[in-house]
Order: C-alpha cells, then sequence, then structure tokens
C-alpha cells in the first residue's frame, strides 16, 4: 500500500509541476510577442506585466531578461532590430512534493522567441 500511494501521489505531482510547466512557457511566448510587436509601435504592452498576467495563478520567481541577438534588450523591439530575434527568458524553479519522501526541486530555464515585427 505504501508503495502504491508514492506512485500515486507521485504521478499526481508530475503531473501540477508539467502543467506549471507548460503555463510558464505560454507566460514566456507571450511577453516574447509584446516585445517583438513594440517595434512597429503597435503596442505599449509592458513585457513583465504581460508575462505576470498570462501566469495565472503562478506567480514567475524572476523577472524576465529579454535579448536581441544576445545583447540586453529591457524594452523589446525597435525599427532598427525588425527581422531578428527576440527571447524573453528566466530561470524558474519547479518543485515536486512528494509526501514521506524528498522534495525535487529542478530549475527549468523558460523561454519564448518571436521574430521583431
Amino acid at each position: 500500500m505504501p508503495v502504491l500511494l508514492l506512485i500515486l501521489v507521485g504521478t499526481l505531482e508530475f503531473g501540477r509541476v508539467w502543467s506549471q510547466l507548460q503555463v510558464f512557457q505560454g507566460a514566456a511566448r507571450e511577453g516574447a510577442r509584446c516585445a517583438a510587436v513594440k517595434a512597429g509601435g503597435f503596442t505599449t504592452c509592458d513585457i513583465q506585466t504581460r508575462i505576470n498576467d498570462s501566469a495565472g495563478a503562478y506567480t514567475p520567481a524572476h523577472p524576465a531578461t529579454v535579448t536581441i541577438n544576445g545583447s540586453s534588450a529591457p524594452n523589446g523591439c525597435t525599427s532598427t532590430t525588425v527581422g531578428q530575434d527576440v527571447k524573453v527568458s528566466w530561470v524558474q524553479p519547479l518543485t515536486i512534493d512528494i509526501p514521506f519522501w524528498n522534495d525535487v526541486t529542478i530549475n527549468s530555464t523558460i523561454t519564448g522567441v518571436f521574430r521583431c515585427e
């Protein structure tokens, strides 16, 4: 019975963490999209606010880093970076918590990439 309980709870915990990872990746893509469309002046969105809103009930552990071709671009794309890739990323610790077992924390890099428009 204890082994069955560990397997059951472990499976549920893994599913919860996988869902959390998918939500964060969707939020990163939404932040990258926000950064990408700023070049044409189509939007005045704030990248970090868009990420936080898209993450729903979850909270990103660190502020996102925005880069264009490896160079820091905290405000997103500009008219001179049209056609280049903008990358939004941060390191997010994800914890799998199984009762009667050691917690496992995985530091995953969450990334979203879009082309500057």
